[in-house]
């Protein structure tokens, strides 16, 4: 649901009224999925300046034909207030890059715990050569059928680096049949949670 709220502009510091996105049901209209990716649908130009500028608003991703829903909010969200036997996904995300990244995993229908393990175990090998600030999900290869992801760099270059789809079928084994995560709570699935995953994992392997 579309509200306004007023924005100061970083760059005049003059307030204006910007209008919220607030949620998407991305089957209704499925040309926002574009202005997320790209972020278009959280820029606002100040009309003061005439500066752009992103705007962090809580915002409700909907995906009906796949059965997830991601908040973007710095805030945690509530509880679902629907059958969490439904079968839905409910994850929630702090920041941009991640927001888009959780889309991009669910929508084509991988389970996004075993792809953050996978970027867990990932961030640790990099580390040993290269200083990585972040690492996101970017596709499949069709022909290789191995996960490609996007390492960031602390001088801000980007560099692609793969993993092969066995290392995703064992962690996808393993969270399914070891690990229970919430139906009914929208949970923050990141390299912390990815952490204290091969922590619980190895506990239990004892």
């Amino acid at each position: 649901m579309a509200g306004q709220i007023k924005v100061e502009c970083p760059h005049c510091k003059k307030e204006s009224l910007h209008k919220t996105v607030g949620s998407i049901n991305i089957d209704r209209t499925p040309e926002m999925r574009a202005k997320v990716q790209d972020l278009s649908c959280f820029r606002w130009t100040c009309p003061n300046c005439g500066v752009t500028s992103l705007v962090m608003e809580p915002c409700l991703y909907h995906d009906l034909a796949n059965s997830f829903m991601v908040w973007l909010s710095e805030e945690k969200p509530q509880s679902a207030d629907f059958d969490p036997l439904a079968g839905y996904t409910l994850r929630w995300t702090q920041d941009f890059n991640s927001f888009r990244e959780k889309i991009n995993i669910l929508e084509r229908g991988l389970d996004d715990r075993a792809v953050e393990m996978m970027k867990y175990l990932l961030f640790a090998q990099l580390n040993l050569d290269l200083d990585v600030v972040e690492l996101l999900f970017h596709d499949l290869d069709e022909k290789s059928a191995s996960f490609r992801f996007v390492a960031v760099l602390s001088d801000g270059v980007e560099q692609y680096v793969s993993m092969p789809s066995d290392t995703y079928q064992k962690l996808y084994q393993d969270v399914n049949e070891r690990l229970y995560t919430s139906g009914r709570d929208f949970i923050k699935i990141d390299l912390e949670w990815a952490r204290e995953a091969f922590s619980l994992l190895h506990s239990v392997e004892q």
